[in-house]
């Protein structure tokens, strides 16, 4: 249910797919978005191509004001037969976006942590190819001169 009415476009969130899902009239909520002295500020209009396939402005808002305007809808504008699901994503909302926002900032910290790890790696790299051109380098020259050929082995034949 979350996946199919969250639809984020960079740091906003669009409220058509919400509207559509749970049978809410879209224009109406736009009146109500805007006419709400704290969501105003928190809304903007966007269009998304990967969401709706054509570059048609919809209202979208923060997270924050998703969250507030979803806690502030009254059950009785959908029908009947969703009003429990309302309920319950209502009641759901919150810990899936802030769960969602917590998962992000564990997976930014892993992303950032598998990049110093791999640029540690190209270090560690470079370091023992440099450690094995040194020590290469030590027994040529030390073993070197057993390969000191003192006669031409042509002269031999």
């Amino acid at each position: 249910m979350f996946t199919s009415t969250v639809k984020f476009c960079d740091d906003v969130i669009f409220i058509k797919p919400f509207c559509d899902f749970f049978g809410i009239n879209y224009r109406n909520q736009c009146r109500v978005i805007e006419r709400d002295p704290i969501l105003k500020t928190s809304s903007t209009k966007r269009y998304s191509l990967l969401v709706f396939g054509d570059k048609r402005e919809r209202l979208a808002v923060t997270k924050r004001a998703f969250i507030t305007w979803i806690l502030k809808l009254n059950d009785q504008i959908v029908h009947i037969s969703l009003r429990e699901k309302l309920r319950d994503y209502q009641t759901l909302i919150f810990d899936f976006m802030f769960g969602s926002i917590d998962r992000e900032e564990s997976i930014r910290k892993t992303y950032d942590r598998l990049n110093k790890l791999k640029r540690l790696k190209n270090k560690i790299s470079d370091e023992i190819r440099k450690c094995d051109r040194d020590i290469a380098s030590y027994l040529q020259g030390k073993f070197g001169q057993t390969s000191l050929q003192f006669f031409n082995p042509k002269q031999i034949g």
